[in-house]
């Protein structure tokens, strides 16, 4: 096995993409699902669902890059 650095690299880079892929849109669901139920005083409602789609929403992502990484090899 040859140690080729700009392989390691790649899959670095692979691997921080479906990070922030997938923590970015909850992140961005929490915020505004909460700001939302602020605004209009709704106890949870928005920011549990906020979070159903922001989590759905990053699987899909993943999937797509996962699918898209697979056809390239």
């Amino acid at each position: 096995m040859t140690n080729d650095p700009m392989k390691a690299l790649k899959n670095l880079s692979l691997l921080s993409y479906i990070g922030l892929s997938m923590v970015l849109p909850i992140l961005a669901g929490v915020w505004m699902g909460n700001r939302l139920d602020e605004k209009l005083q709704t106890g949870n409602i928005f920011l549990i669902l906020f979070i159903c789609i922001s989590v759905l929403a990053s699987f899909v992502s993943v999937y797509k890059i996962a699918m898209r990484d697979m056809k390239k090899k």
